[in-house]
């Protein structure tokens, strides 16, 4: 049975695993964990699902991004979860250089069948501390 607390859970691993597929590049999951409508708010742009896919897979060759989430503030409610978590990540170019950077991220998600996908993302820089 689905409780909140168990979508909430759901909802926080299908962020954590999307991010994993990101640093891996497996396409095929970084695209599974998105719904059809989902837009990315980055800066000053709006980019659609096709948008942010061709970006990503464009800057592939250039490095992988590692994920470290933490401190996730989620709710669910029905089909519709949401969170925002802070991400201490780190570029690893591809001549091996790392450089941390650090995220504040929401997310909102929607139910698809027993998978959480997400529809709407945002990522914040945070100035180096």
């Amino acid at each position: 049975m689905q409780t909140p607390e168990s979508d909430t859970r759901a909802a926080e691993a299908a962020l954590t695993d999307w991010h994993r597929a990101l640093e891996l590049h497996d396409w095929g999951a970084v695209d599974a964990g998105l719904t059809a409508q989902f837009l990315m708010i980055e800066q000053d742009r709006i980019l659609d699902k096709a948008a942010v896919m061709a970006l990503l897979m464009s800057s592939a060759a250039l490095g992988r991004q590692r994920a470290g989430l933490h401190g996730f503030r989620t709710q669910a409610q029905g089909d519709v979860a949401w969170t925002t978590v802070s991400n201490d990540a780190v570029w690893i170019a591809s001549d091996g250089v790392e450089t941390p950077y650090g995220f504040l991220e929401t997310a909102v998600f929607k139910r698809d069948g027993d998978a959480w996908r997400i529809d709407r993302y945002h990522a914040t820089r945070l100035a180096k501390r």
